[in-house]
């Protein structure tokens, strides 16, 4: 080997160093940016001729050191978990929102929620009992039965507008996971482009699964790394984004309460259902098609009970002008429950008929307060369902977030910058380089005796 080959291992050295010390600055440099990956220098070493010289043989010294790139360290098993644990973890943290704010609208236990309100409209008939023949508790009757009758239909209305809001809600979300996924259609292509070329795709493949954690948040997508370097995100087992090419979604069905039909993310070519099993999407989803509705509908039969067994009861006495008593409340729902009696007389507080007259019949209206099966018990059995269902969701979020954390760990304690291990490479590379240059310093140093002794 010469003295110039010599000079060419040095060379290499000093230039893979210099590579190491400039990837240790640019990791370094990237310690607080969210989604980079630690970096790692791709060296191997350089080895002789393999083939025989016709009339010398090889020293069997290697020619060095030759950088092949750097190396992305990433676990892909891990990065595919944490994608779908943030599925599943955005999913029921929406479920826990929506169940929250649905306890929120009926503000129980309260002094002016319905619980109360019934109670005290039933119990406004136990004065009339004590004193039927006085206007004043008739009065009050009256008044009792409009209060509750606002507090059902503003009850209804605060539902429907916590729907509206969450089918914007929805809308927003689809559209940002069809911007997102462009975006990552867009890197794919970029990342494809730059592997034929030979340049780095480190910093464009970070920014592409940042995206891609993003959209398994959103919508409980799922990302496959593929040989060429691109990735095909799935949603439900198709396609949302493969290659340089994306599958819009869309949202389907109703957009204002009490329109036909359901609410459905569906892809926006086919107009086939997409399967979301996770993510915000699934959660917002959930809450217009069930969470809400359902207990509309069971506010709504509360209202039902409650005007059936007022007006039946009314008809089962006298009023004071000597006639049957007629209804109170009309409407069937929590939304359309209004007081269709004005004048205090219409009240039926006598059993019996005229001319006797007595209290009985509004004792017996005072006593639905406790009918285990009336619409108190209806209203607390909702109230008591919806507490433990908010309790359950809230439960499953924070497990969901212990899980997410250690994931998170798992996934970052692979592919996040340690300062430790960063400060110990930059003093590796330190002393590489410097034992080069001294190498190159020795070769320099003797080529210039054996020149000398040429002389």
């Amino acid at each position: 080997m010469s003295g110039f080959s010599s000079l060419g291992i040095g060379a290499s050295a000093l230039q893979a160093a210099q590579r190491g010390l400039e990837l240790s600055g640019q990791n370094i440099s990237n310690v607080n940016t969210a989604g980079y990956s630690r970096q790692r220098l791709d060296q191997v070493a350089s080895g002789g001729s393999p083939v025989p010289a016709m009339y010398a043989r090889s020293t069997g010294v290697g020619n060095g050191v030759l950088v092949l790139g750097t190396d992305r360290l990433r676990d892909e098993f891990l990065e595919a978990r944490a994608q779908q644990v943030r599925g599943s973890a955005s999913s029921v943290a929406s479920t826990a929102a929506t169940l929250g704010a649905i306890e929120g609208v009926f503000g129980e236990p309260s002094d002016t929620g319905l619980q109360a309100q019934m109670a005290s409209f039933w119990n406004s008939f136990g004065d009339v009992a004590n004193d039927p023949t006085s206007a004043a508790p008739r009065t009050q009757v009256l008044e009792q039965a409009a209060q509750l009758a606002a507090t059902f239909g503003r009850t209804s209305q605060q539902l429907d507008t916590q729907w509206s809001g969450t089918r914007q809600a929805l809308d927003a979300t689809v559209a940002q996971v069809n911007s997102t996924a462009s975006d990552v259609a867009r890197l794919n292509d970029a990342i494809r482009s730059a592997k034929v070329s030979g340049a780095s795709t480190n910093e464009l493949s970070d920014q592409r699964d940042q995206l891609v954690l993003k959209l398994g948040e959103s919508i409980g997508a799922v990302g496959r790394l593929n040989d060429d370097g691109t990735v095909t995100v799935s949603v439900g087992g198709s396609q949302l984004v493969s290659g340089s090419r994306t599958s819009p979604l869309r949202v389907d069905g109703p957009t204002v309460p009490g329109q036909p039909g359901q609410v459905s993310v569906t892809w926006a070519s086919s107009g086939t259902p997409a399967t979301v099993t996770g993510g915000d999407v699934q959660g917002l989803t959930t809450a217009l098609t069930a969470t809400i509705p359902g207990y509309r509908s069971a506010l709504d039969a509360v209202a039902a009970q409650l005007a059936n067994a007022v007006n039946s009861q009314q008809a089962a006495g006298y009023d004071r002008n000597g006639t049957q008593g007629a209804a109170i409340f009309s409407g069937t729902t929590a939304a359309t429950l209004t007081v269709s009696m004005t004048a205090t007389n219409g009240i039926a507080a006598s059993k019996a008929a005229p001319p006797a007259y007595d209290g009985d019949n509004a004792a017996s209206m005072a006593g639905h307060l406790g009918d285990p099966r009336g619409a108190d018990a209806s209203y607390r059995s909702l109230i008591v369902g919806l507490g433990v269902q908010s309790q359950s969701a809230s439960r499953q979020a924070d497990i969901q977030d212990v899980m997410l954390k250690q994931v998170d760990t798992a996934r970052l304690g692979v592919s996040s910058v340690s300062l430790d291990e960063e400060m110990t490479n930059l003093m590796s590379y330190q002393h590489a380089y410097e034992a080069a240059a001294r190498f190159v310093s020795v070769i320099d140093s003797t080529m210039d005796s054996l020149m000398n002794m040429a002389r």
